[in-house]
């Protein structure tokens, strides 16, 4: 990383339910096709990681009804692309530096609310295998997720 690079610390969220299903959200500010995600966001000054991967959860999905089951070791970052970089944040950041938090979801499907917080980041959300979730995220964050998937695989698991 050069000196003028910065990356944004942020959390990732992987949520499975009792089918070992994921649960990925489709972006609503993003008008394309693979514009579908996993929870994610910022850390606030003062706030852990895992407290920021629980709130960020509820925040983006409206779920609560999680258990914690494992989180990555290391952080990892990525990129965003030039025109996505300079026009969020204030073009601060040339992308994100994220720890990755694995949680099973043990609620009813009702308990998902994608609209709870004020800017919702999803217009759409699904249950849905680990194939389709890699193959319907953006190209930018294809690695980062197939990454994260190796770590989390032997934790995912029907109930």
């Amino acid at each position: 990383m050069s000196k003028d690079e910065n990356y944004r610390l942020n959390v990732g969220i992987v949520i499975f339910n009792k089918d070992a299903n994921i649960w990925i959200g489709k972006r609503s500010d993003i008008i394309k096709q693979c514009t579908w995600q996993m929870p994610q966001g910022g850390i606030d000054i003062n706030e852990t990681p895992l407290k920021a991967a629980i709130r960020e959860t509820h925040e983006e999905t409206g779920i609560k009804s999680i258990k914690y089951i494992s989180s990555a070791n290391r952080w990892i970052k990525y990129k965003l692309p030039e025109d996505i970089a300079k026009n969020k944040w204030d073009g601060k950041f040339v992308g994100q530096m994220q720890k990755w938090f694995l949680f099973y979801f043990f609620g009813d499907d009702s308990e998902v609310n994608i609209n709870s917080y004020k800017h919702p980041e999803f217009s759409k959300w699904k249950w849905a295998d680990k194939k389709y979730v890699q193959d319907n995220v953006t190209n930018f964050r294809r690695s980062v997720y197939k990454t994260v998937f190796k770590k989390f695989e032997a934790d995912i698991k029907k109930e």
